[in-house]
């Protein structure tokens, strides 16, 4: 495995000598909790490696900006030694930088994991030039170890992977819902209850995803019955990958088929015909209809909210009604909507949790202001920036009155009018800034519930049984 760093590690001649230090020194290395095995100068001595590189900066007048670039290299877990570790590390530096660049090459050992760092000089030996760190440059570093790799007979990753962004690394960290965790949970439980592909791709439609295992494609993707492009599922990780499901599902049918079947038995059960023969629809069935049947292009925006934050939450709309008192003469009347407990079915609103407090805090505007429609709330922006420059030019007439201002009382008023003035302000401008992401969100929004009411009219039993299914939105568009 291969990974390099675009930016640079350090930025002046004083960082560089440390970096050089930590990669070099053993017993700097060992306070770090990462053992040192070796270190090796291409272009330099490790014991005057700083001095070389600052040598050859100044000569050149260049050592400001980047002065120095570290890349790493490692290996799978037990697969190299310690000498052959070092040793393809030097190789490696030599074929990307051994004529013009200075480096330092050194092999640390942490976790059980071989792993080479380069530290690299910025400017050239030769002409003085500046590194060029590009995406050119990673892709030929990560071509040159794979095939080092693969003449060594060590393994290459095959589907190197981006970096996780930052929100989401930590949101799965957490527990949270994301894109991927929710595929993986999806993927065991559909796992859990089948025994040969046609009951795994049931199980994972049933839940909102439509997957694609055809061995006559190169790679196997997921995506939500509402999106138009898939994810590969070696992304998911390679116990989610297609040799990984087949092998669990001939495991199934092999040692667990009797669990198995029942379990996809109880899961499929309300939707047979025999199951809505015998359990006609109710009051509570009606209302529920009646809700996700709501129009999301002609209803209110308190409407589309309400119904947004009772599948988001999963609670009783009675309990969103209460919370709002102000907009109960502005929705729909309490009998006709769900009066029992909803959860969020699809992919997309299960993920939607995690932007929780930006819808509650553009709901808490919208019961304070009463919008109804999206003019609505283009007004209101525009006159709130009409009050915000109003308001900024008394809080200066008040900071010009405090300049002058000599006797203690009168400073004080000053001040408190002033700062008065300025928590205004900053309400007037959370406001519309608030105001502006409802603009901004409502055809997220719209989007949302309309991924939504795909799936749990999917789900609904006598939708079901008179024929309807979730509709694939990459063949038809749409989803209703």
């Amino acid at each position: 495995m291969i990974d390099y760093c675009s930016d640079p590690e350090k930025t002046d001649l004083a960082d560089l000598e440390h970096v050089i230090e930590y990669a070099s020194n053993d017993e700097k290395v060992m306070s770090e909790g990462e053992r040192f095995y070796a270190v090796t100068g291409v272009n330099c001595k490790v014991e005057t490696a700083f001095e070389e590189m600052r040598d050859v900066q100044e000569r050149f007048g260049k050592t400001g900006g980047n002065v120095a670039y570290h890349a790493y290299q490692s290996f799978k877990t037990g697969e190299v030694t310690p000498e052959q570790c070092h040793r393809l590390g030097v190789e490696l530096a030599r074929k990307m930088w051994g004529d013009k660049y200075q480096v330092l090459v050194t092999t640390h050992f942490n976790t059980g994991t071989y792993h080479n760092h380069f530290v690299v000089n910025a400017v050239g030996m030769w002409d003085g030039k500046k590194y060029d760190c590009s995406k050119r440059e990673y892709y030929r570093m990560r071509r040159l170890s794979d095939e080092m790799c693969a003449r060594e007979k060590l393994t290459v990753i095959q589907h190197p992977e981006k970096k996780t962004p930052r929100p989401i690394y930590i949101a799965e960290k957490n527990g949270e819902p994301t894109k991927y965790n929710l595929m993986r949970e999806a993927i065991d439980k559909a796992l859990s209850m089948s025994w040969n592909q046609n009951t795994f791709l049931s199980a994972m439609k049933s839940q909102g995803y439509l997957v694609y295992l055809n061995p006559n494609y190169k790679y196997a993707t997921i995506r939500s019955v509402n999106a138009k492009r898939g994810t590969r599922l070696y992304h998911l990780g390679e116990a989610y990958d297609r040799p990984a499901i087949f092998a669990r599902l001939d495991e199934n049918y092999e040692y667990d088929r009797q669990r198995v079947m029942w379990k996809y038995d109880v899961f499929m059960k309300p939707y047979t015909y025999e199951w809505v023969r015998r359990n006609p629809p109710d009051k509570e069935y009606e209302h529920r209809k009646k809700f996700y049947d709501i129009n999301i292009y002609k209803a209110s925006l308190v409407e589309i909210y309400l119904s947004l934050f009772v599948l988001l939450l999963g609670i009783a709309v009675e309990v969103v009604m209460l919370a709002y008192e102000l907009l109960r003469d502005q929705t729909m009347a309490p009998e006709n909507v769900l009066a029992a407990r909803m959860k969020p079915m699809s992919p997309e609103m299960k993920e939607a949790k995690r932007s929780i407090d930006r819808r509650t805090s553009q709901m808490m505007l919208m019961s304070e202001a009463k919008f109804k429609t999206e003019d609505d709330v283009r007004e209101y922006i525009a006159q709130h920036e009409l009050d915000i420059v109003k308001l900024k030019k008394i809080r200066e007439h008040w900071r010009n009155m405090l300049r002058s201002a000599n006797d203690p009382k009168q400073i004080a008023e000053y001040r408190r009018k002033r700062d008065s003035c300025t928590d205004l302000l900053s309400r007037l401008r959370f406001q519309k800034d608030t105001a502006q992401t409802i603009l901004n969100d409502i055809p997220k929004v719209r989007e949302l519930l309309r991924a939504e009411q795909n799936v749990q009219r999917g789900l609904d039993p006598y939708e079901y049984a008179k024929g309807y299914r979730m509709i694939d939105a990459k063949e038809s568009g749409r989803s209703f």
